[in-house]
């Protein structure tokens, strides 16, 4: 397989006064022949310890870093799920997608800021009977908190 790997993040901790220490990070190890050569993103930890003199691995893991949620398939499901409930014409549907808490809501035909859930079905009434149908023709996710928000645009 001719593994190979590249430090992209590590740290050092020493311990027993010099005498043995903690290197952990992350690394881009390549695995394969060629053009089948390929990347993998993974994580490790070594203790090293100086034993006799020399410096022995004491301790040593390896594995691949877990992957996390696709933000940008995520992403564009939901935003057809927000389609899929304007084509119901129904303002309540619309509505529901949208939080109680901490709206703040820029609508595409209305010079409001809307900031209260209540205003967003009010608005959602006349929208639906435009007909409206969305289609992403470019788009980019940031994720915040580890995924736990995100702003697709």
């Amino acid at each position: 397989k001719n593994p190979f790997g590249t430090i992209t993040d590590d740290s050092v901790t020493v311990f027993e006064d010099g005498e043995a220490y903690l290197h952990s990070g992350m690394y881009t190890f390549e695995l394969g022949e060629g053009a089948a050569r390929a990347p993998v993103e993974a994580r490790f930890s070594y203790v090293w310890r100086k034993i006799n003199g020399d410096w022995k691995i004491t301790h040593h893991h390896s594995s691949v870093r877990p992957q996390g949620p696709d933000m940008l398939s995520i992403a564009r499901a939901n935003f057809q799920k927000w389609n899929d409930a304007l084509q119901t014409k129904d303002a309540a549907t619309v509505a529901s997608l949208y939080s109680n808490a901490d709206l703040s809501f820029l609508p595409t035909v209305s010079p409001k800021h809307i900031k209260q859930i209540e205003n967003t079905e009010e608005y959602f009434k006349d929208f639906v009977m435009k007909n409206p149908f969305g289609t992403i023709t470019d788009d980019s996710v940031t994720v915040f908190e580890d995924g736990e928000a995100y702003l697709h645009s």
